[in-house]
Protein backbone atom coordinates (compact mmCIF):
# COMPACT_ATOMS: atom_id res chain seq x y z
CA UNK A 1 0.00 0.00 0.00
CA UNK A 2 1.30 3.18 -1.26
CA UNK A 3 2.12 5.52 2.23
CA UNK A 4 2.91 9.18 2.49
CA UNK A 5 4.89 8.70 5.58
CA UNK A 6 7.44 6.50 3.66
CA UNK A 7 8.37 9.33 1.34
CA UNK A 8 10.61 11.70 1.35
CA UNK A 9 10.62 15.32 2.60
CA UNK A 10 7.53 16.77 0.19
CA UNK A 11 8.61 19.17 -2.50
CA UNK A 12 6.39 22.44 -2.95
CA UNK A 13 5.82 24.20 -6.27
CA UNK A 14 5.10 26.94 -4.80
CA UNK A 15 6.10 28.62 -1.28
CA UNK A 16 6.36 31.83 0.51
CA UNK A 17 9.06 32.52 2.41
CA UNK A 18 9.26 35.05 5.52
CA UNK A 19 12.35 36.59 6.95
CA UNK A 20 12.40 36.25 10.19
CA UNK A 21 15.03 39.07 11.07
CA UNK A 22 13.27 41.49 9.03
CA UNK A 23 10.33 40.73 11.73
CA UNK A 24 12.12 42.13 14.31
CA UNK A 25 14.04 44.74 12.23
CA UNK A 26 10.66 46.32 11.38
CA UNK A 27 8.72 46.07 15.24
CA UNK A 28 12.46 47.80 16.78
CA UNK A 29 12.41 50.45 14.10
CA UNK A 30 8.21 50.98 14.98
CA UNK A 31 9.54 51.10 18.75
CA UNK A 32 12.46 53.89 17.67
CA UNK A 33 10.02 55.87 16.11
CA UNK A 34 8.01 55.81 19.46
CA UNK A 35 9.88 55.05 22.44
CA UNK A 36 6.82 55.79 25.19
CA UNK A 37 4.68 53.79 22.91
CA UNK A 38 4.00 50.34 23.17
CA UNK A 39 4.30 48.22 19.57
CA UNK A 40 1.48 45.54 18.96
CA UNK A 41 1.54 43.46 15.91
CA UNK A 42 -1.57 43.25 13.98
CA UNK A 43 -1.55 39.14 12.67
CA UNK A 44 -5.43 39.63 11.25
CA UNK A 45 -5.58 38.38 7.39
CA UNK A 46 -3.35 35.11 8.11
CA UNK A 47 -0.65 37.86 8.97
CA UNK A 48 -1.09 40.15 6.15
CA UNK A 49 -0.52 36.86 3.95
CA UNK A 50 2.90 36.01 5.82
CA UNK A 51 1.14 33.41 7.39
CA UNK A 52 -0.64 33.81 11.10
CA UNK A 53 0.88 30.69 13.29
CA UNK A 54 4.37 30.95 10.65
CA UNK A 55 5.16 34.45 12.26
CA UNK A 56 3.25 34.48 15.30
CA UNK A 57 6.09 32.90 17.30
CA UNK A 58 8.70 35.62 15.92
CA UNK A 59 6.25 38.40 17.54
CA UNK A 60 5.56 36.42 20.70
CA UNK A 61 9.67 36.55 21.48
CA UNK A 62 9.46 40.39 21.63
CA UNK A 63 6.99 40.60 24.11
CA UNK A 64 4.91 43.00 22.95
CA UNK A 65 1.51 43.81 24.99
CA UNK A 66 -0.39 42.05 22.67
CA UNK A 67 -1.01 40.13 19.41
CA UNK A 68 -3.99 41.33 17.27
CA UNK A 69 -6.52 39.40 15.49
CA UNK A 70 -9.24 39.82 13.52
CA UNK A 71 -11.51 36.96 14.75
CA UNK A 72 -12.18 34.39 17.14
CA UNK A 73 -10.48 31.95 14.89
CA UNK A 74 -7.21 33.33 14.86
CA UNK A 75 -7.00 34.32 18.20
CA UNK A 76 -7.69 30.64 19.28
CA UNK A 77 -5.25 29.08 16.51
CA UNK A 78 -2.90 31.20 17.90
CA UNK A 79 -3.86 29.48 21.86
CA UNK A 80 -3.15 26.52 19.95
CA UNK A 81 0.31 27.19 19.51
CA UNK A 82 0.78 28.47 22.91
CA UNK A 83 0.92 31.77 22.63
CA UNK A 84 2.25 33.37 25.33
CA UNK A 85 1.55 37.32 24.59
CA UNK A 86 -1.92 37.98 24.94
CA UNK A 87 -4.47 38.09 22.19
CA UNK A 88 -6.49 40.88 21.08
CA UNK A 89 -9.32 40.17 18.98
CA UNK A 90 -10.35 44.00 17.28
CA UNK A 91 -13.00 42.40 14.75
CA UNK A 92 -16.47 41.81 15.62
CA UNK A 93 -17.70 37.76 17.26
CA UNK A 94 -21.00 36.15 17.39
CA UNK A 95 -21.97 36.73 20.79
CA UNK A 96 -23.23 33.24 20.72
CA UNK A 97 -19.71 32.08 20.62
CA UNK A 98 -18.44 33.26 24.01
CA UNK A 99 -20.99 30.80 25.49
CA UNK A 100 -18.96 27.46 24.43
CA UNK A 101 -16.12 27.60 26.53
CA UNK A 102 -13.62 30.27 28.61
CA UNK A 103 -11.31 31.83 26.98
CA UNK A 104 -8.29 33.91 27.65
CA UNK A 105 -9.00 36.64 25.46
CA UNK A 106 -9.39 40.45 25.11
CA UNK A 107 -11.75 41.81 23.18
CA UNK A 108 -12.26 45.07 21.29
CA UNK A 109 -16.47 46.01 21.29
CA UNK A 110 -18.97 48.44 20.39
CA UNK A 111 -22.27 46.98 20.85
CA UNK A 112 -24.18 45.91 24.65
CA UNK A 113 -25.60 42.52 23.24
CA UNK A 114 -21.40 41.11 23.10
CA UNK A 115 -20.74 43.29 26.58
CA UNK A 116 -23.49 40.70 27.97
CA UNK A 117 -22.32 38.03 26.70
CA UNK A 118 -18.50 38.57 27.62
CA UNK A 119 -19.89 39.12 31.02
CA UNK A 120 -21.84 36.12 31.18
CA UNK A 121 -19.77 33.91 29.34
CA UNK A 122 -16.48 35.31 29.75
CA UNK A 123 -16.29 36.71 33.48
CA UNK A 124 -13.15 38.63 34.41
CA UNK A 125 -12.53 38.93 30.90
CA UNK A 126 -10.81 42.44 29.81
CA UNK A 127 -12.89 44.55 27.24
CA UNK A 128 -11.43 47.72 24.86
CA UNK A 129 -14.55 49.94 24.08
CA UNK A 130 -13.88 50.95 20.23
CA UNK A 131 -15.27 54.32 19.69
CA UNK A 132 -15.85 55.81 16.03
CA UNK A 133 -14.13 58.99 15.78
CA UNK A 134 -14.89 60.18 11.71
CA UNK A 135 -14.34 56.65 9.85
CA UNK A 136 -18.27 55.49 9.98
CA UNK A 137 -17.28 52.04 9.90
CA UNK A 138 -17.54 49.66 13.37
CA UNK A 139 -17.42 51.74 16.82
CA UNK A 140 -19.69 53.52 19.11
CA UNK A 141 -20.78 56.58 18.01
CA UNK A 142 -19.66 59.70 20.20
CA UNK A 143 -23.40 60.63 19.82
CA UNK A 144 -24.18 57.29 21.91
CA UNK A 145 -20.99 57.10 23.90
CA UNK A 146 -22.13 58.38 27.59
CA UNK A 147 -24.95 55.96 27.34
CA UNK A 148 -22.86 52.97 26.36
CA UNK A 149 -20.42 53.46 28.96
CA UNK A 150 -23.43 54.13 31.75
CA UNK A 151 -24.75 50.22 30.40
CA UNK A 152 -21.62 48.79 30.42
CA UNK A 153 -20.64 50.09 34.13
CA UNK A 154 -23.46 47.63 35.34
CA UNK A 155 -21.37 44.50 34.07
CA UNK A 156 -19.43 44.22 36.84
CA UNK A 157 -17.73 40.77 35.68
CA UNK A 158 -16.12 43.12 32.86
CA UNK A 159 -12.65 45.02 32.68
CA UNK A 160 -12.36 48.09 30.60
CA UNK A 161 -8.69 48.23 29.53
CA UNK A 162 -8.80 49.86 26.49
CA UNK A 163 -10.32 52.94 24.26
CA UNK A 164 -9.75 52.27 20.41
CA UNK A 165 -10.59 53.82 17.49
CA UNK A 166 -9.11 54.29 13.87
CA UNK A 167 -8.02 56.51 11.63
CA UNK A 168 -9.69 57.02 8.01
CA UNK A 169 -7.12 59.37 6.37
CA UNK A 170 -3.76 59.06 8.41
CA UNK A 171 -1.65 58.02 4.95
CA UNK A 172 -3.01 61.13 3.12
CA UNK A 173 0.64 63.08 2.74
CA UNK A 174 -1.22 66.21 1.51
CA UNK A 175 -3.62 66.73 3.78
CA UNK A 176 -3.71 66.21 7.47
CA UNK A 177 -7.50 67.72 8.20
CA UNK A 178 -9.67 65.11 9.09
CA UNK A 179 -6.69 63.41 10.98
CA UNK A 180 -6.67 66.25 13.59
CA UNK A 181 -10.48 66.11 13.37
CA UNK A 182 -10.17 62.63 14.41
CA UNK A 183 -8.15 63.27 17.34
CA UNK A 184 -10.37 65.47 18.98
CA UNK A 185 -13.21 63.18 19.03
CA UNK A 186 -10.91 61.13 20.09
CA UNK A 187 -9.71 63.05 23.23
CA UNK A 188 -13.69 64.09 23.72
CA UNK A 189 -14.74 60.39 23.84
CA UNK A 190 -11.58 60.28 26.51
CA UNK A 191 -13.32 62.65 28.17
CA UNK A 192 -16.71 61.19 28.52
CA UNK A 193 -15.38 57.92 29.79
CA UNK A 194 -13.34 59.72 32.43
CA UNK A 195 -16.13 61.07 33.54
CA UNK A 196 -17.10 58.34 34.56
CA UNK A 197 -14.50 57.50 36.30
CA UNK A 198 -12.63 55.50 33.69
CA UNK A 199 -9.16 55.73 33.01
CA UNK A 200 -8.36 53.01 30.56
CA UNK A 201 -4.76 51.83 30.75
CA UNK A 202 -4.85 51.37 26.78
CA UNK A 203 -5.43 54.42 24.73
CA UNK A 204 -4.90 54.04 20.67
CA UNK A 205 -6.00 55.05 17.21
CA UNK A 206 -2.63 54.66 15.18
CA UNK A 207 -2.33 51.42 13.00
CA UNK A 208 0.44 51.66 10.13
CA UNK A 209 0.07 54.66 8.74
CA UNK A 210 -0.39 56.80 11.97
CA UNK A 211 2.91 55.39 13.12
CA UNK A 212 4.73 57.47 10.61
CA UNK A 213 1.84 60.39 10.83
CA UNK A 214 0.47 61.23 14.24
CA UNK A 215 2.41 61.70 17.62
CA UNK A 216 0.26 62.48 20.32
CA UNK A 217 1.09 61.85 24.32
CA UNK A 218 -2.37 60.68 25.02
CA UNK A 219 -1.86 57.61 22.85
CA UNK A 220 0.39 54.96 24.70
CA UNK A 221 -0.22 51.81 21.89
CA UNK A 222 0.09 51.28 18.15
CA UNK A 223 -1.29 48.76 16.40
CA UNK A 224 1.51 47.91 13.50
CA UNK A 225 -0.30 45.88 10.68
CA UNK A 226 1.32 46.32 7.55
CA UNK A 227 4.05 48.09 8.73
CA UNK A 228 5.36 45.30 11.15
CA UNK A 229 5.71 42.84 7.86
CA UNK A 230 8.24 45.75 6.27
CA UNK A 231 5.62 47.84 4.10
CA UNK A 232 4.78 51.79 4.52
CA UNK A 233 2.30 53.31 3.13
CA UNK A 234 4.36 56.79 2.52
CA UNK A 235 6.96 56.31 0.11
CA UNK A 236 9.55 58.24 1.92
CA UNK A 237 9.35 55.66 4.33
CA UNK A 238 10.21 52.65 2.52
CA UNK A 239 13.88 52.81 3.38
CA UNK A 240 13.14 52.61 7.31
CA UNK A 241 11.43 49.08 6.74
CA UNK A 242 12.51 45.71 5.37
CA UNK A 243 9.75 43.79 3.47
CA UNK A 244 9.39 40.12 5.31
CA UNK A 245 8.09 38.30 2.22
CA UNK A 246 9.28 36.09 -1.10
CA UNK A 247 6.82 34.02 -3.03
CA UNK A 248 8.29 31.71 -4.99
CA UNK A 249 7.25 29.33 -7.70
CA UNK A 250 8.82 26.92 -10.43
CA UNK A 251 9.06 26.33 -13.70
CA UNK A 252 7.11 23.74 -14.83
CA UNK A 253 6.90 23.93 -18.33
CA UNK A 254 9.30 25.61 -21.46
CA UNK A 255 7.55 25.50 -24.84
CA UNK A 256 8.24 27.41 -28.56
CA UNK A 257 5.67 29.37 -30.14
CA UNK A 258 5.33 31.03 -33.30
CA UNK A 259 5.14 34.38 -33.66
CA UNK A 260 1.05 35.36 -34.25
CA UNK A 261 0.57 32.76 -31.79
CA UNK A 262 -2.18 33.60 -29.33
CA UNK A 263 -2.00 33.25 -25.22
CA UNK A 264 -4.53 32.39 -22.72
CA UNK A 265 -7.65 33.19 -22.18
CA UNK A 266 -9.55 35.88 -24.15
CA UNK A 267 -6.62 35.51 -26.22
CA UNK A 268 -5.11 38.48 -24.97
CA UNK A 269 -1.73 38.55 -26.03
CA UNK A 270 -0.41 37.76 -29.60
CA UNK A 271 3.29 36.68 -30.15
CA UNK A 272 5.12 39.75 -31.80
CA UNK A 273 7.59 37.29 -32.84
CA UNK A 274 8.85 33.35 -32.03
CA UNK A 275 9.39 33.12 -28.73
CA UNK A 276 10.22 30.87 -25.74
CA UNK A 277 7.28 30.83 -23.33
CA UNK A 278 7.23 29.20 -19.49
CA UNK A 279 4.23 28.01 -17.34
CA UNK A 280 4.11 28.30 -13.66
CA UNK A 281 1.87 26.18 -11.13
CA UNK A 282 0.62 29.20 -9.84
CA UNK A 283 -2.12 31.41 -10.55
CA UNK A 284 -4.93 34.28 -8.93
CA UNK A 285 -5.67 31.05 -6.97
CA UNK A 286 -2.23 31.16 -5.35
CA UNK A 287 -2.06 34.50 -5.10
CA UNK A 288 -0.62 35.76 -8.89
CA UNK A 289 -3.26 38.97 -9.09
CA UNK A 290 -5.10 38.78 -12.37
CA UNK A 291 -4.54 41.92 -12.92
CA UNK A 292 -1.16 40.73 -13.68
CA UNK A 293 -2.23 39.66 -16.57
CA UNK A 294 0.18 41.25 -19.34
CA UNK A 295 1.25 43.62 -16.70
CA UNK A 296 3.59 41.96 -14.20
CA UNK A 297 7.12 40.50 -14.25
CA UNK A 298 8.28 37.42 -12.77
CA UNK A 299 12.72 37.23 -12.12
CA UNK A 300 14.34 33.85 -13.51
CA UNK A 301 18.58 33.57 -13.13
CA UNK A 302 18.42 37.53 -12.51
CA UNK A 303 16.59 37.89 -15.39
CA UNK A 304 12.83 39.39 -15.70
CA UNK A 305 10.27 37.92 -17.71
CA UNK A 306 6.72 39.50 -18.26
CA UNK A 307 3.69 37.52 -17.75
CA UNK A 308 1.71 37.47 -20.94
CA UNK A 309 -1.88 36.56 -21.58
CA UNK A 310 -4.33 36.59 -18.95
CA UNK A 311 -3.33 34.84 -15.60
CA UNK A 312 -5.14 31.61 -14.95
CA UNK A 313 -6.90 29.97 -12.22
CA UNK A 314 -3.94 27.63 -11.21
CA UNK A 315 -1.54 28.47 -14.45
CA UNK A 316 0.63 32.03 -15.64
CA UNK A 317 2.10 31.87 -18.32
CA UNK A 318 5.37 33.85 -18.91
CA UNK A 319 8.07 35.03 -21.86
CA UNK A 320 11.21 33.49 -21.17
CA UNK A 321 13.13 34.96 -24.25
CA UNK A 322 15.78 36.71 -22.15
CA UNK A 323 16.34 33.58 -19.96
CA UNK A 324 19.77 32.00 -21.20
CA UNK A 325 19.04 27.68 -21.06
CA UNK A 326 16.23 27.95 -18.69
CA UNK A 327 15.14 24.31 -17.08
CA UNK A 328 12.13 23.03 -15.51
CA UNK A 329 12.45 23.01 -12.04
CA UNK A 330 14.14 26.67 -12.49
CA UNK A 331 13.02 28.76 -9.43
CA UNK A 332 10.64 32.05 -10.22
CA UNK A 333 10.45 34.45 -7.96
CA UNK A 334 6.73 36.42 -8.39
CA UNK A 335 6.91 39.22 -5.43
CA UNK A 336 10.64 39.82 -4.26
CA UNK A 337 10.95 41.04 -0.54
CA UNK A 338 13.77 43.34 -2.59
CA UNK A 339 12.07 46.57 -2.10
CA UNK A 340 14.13 48.03 -5.27
CA UNK A 341 13.60 45.09 -7.46
CA UNK A 342 10.73 45.28 -10.64
CA UNK A 343 9.24 42.27 -8.71
CA UNK A 344 8.96 44.07 -5.53
CA UNK A 345 5.74 43.72 -4.13
CA UNK A 346 5.49 47.26 -4.24
CA UNK A 347 5.86 47.76 -8.39
CA UNK A 348 3.83 44.50 -8.52
CA UNK A 349 1.15 46.15 -7.02
CA UNK A 350 1.52 49.09 -9.01
CA UNK A 351 1.20 47.52 -12.32
CA UNK A 352 -1.86 45.24 -11.21
CA UNK A 353 -3.20 49.11 -9.87
CA UNK A 354 -3.68 48.09 -6.19
CA UNK A 355 -2.09 48.42 -3.14
CA UNK A 356 0.68 45.92 -1.42
CA UNK A 357 -2.01 44.71 1.37
CA UNK A 358 -4.32 43.28 -1.46
CA UNK A 359 -1.09 40.66 -3.26
CA UNK A 360 0.07 39.86 0.07
CA UNK A 361 -3.10 38.96 2.06
CA UNK A 362 -4.55 37.42 -1.51
CA UNK A 363 -2.00 34.56 -1.37
CA UNK A 364 -4.01 31.53 -0.39
CA UNK A 365 -3.38 30.15 2.77
CA UNK A 366 -3.05 26.74 1.26
CA UNK A 367 0.35 27.59 0.24
CA UNK A 368 3.69 26.65 2.27
CA UNK A 369 5.03 29.01 4.64
CA UNK A 370 8.54 29.10 5.81
CA UNK A 371 10.74 31.28 8.39
CA UNK A 372 14.00 31.87 6.93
Amino acid sequence: MFNFLNRKKYHHLNKILVDQQALIDNHQTLKQLHPHVQIAPVLKSNAYGHGLTTVAPVFDQLQPPFLIVDSLYEAYELYKKNIKTPILIIGYTDPRNYAIKPLPFHYSIFDLETAQALNKHQPGCSIHIFVDTGMSREGVQLKDLLHFVTELQKLKNLKIEGLASHFADADNPTDFLFTKEQIMNYHQALQIINDRGIDPQWKHISASAGAFSVKDSVFNLIRAGIASYGISPFEKQLNQLQPALTFESTLTQIKQIQQGDLVSYGLTYKAPQDMTIGILPAGYHEGIDRRLSNRGVVKIQNQLCPIIGRVCMNLTIIDLTKVDKPQVGDKVEIYSADKNARSSIFLQAEAAQTIPNKLLTGLDSSLNRKLV
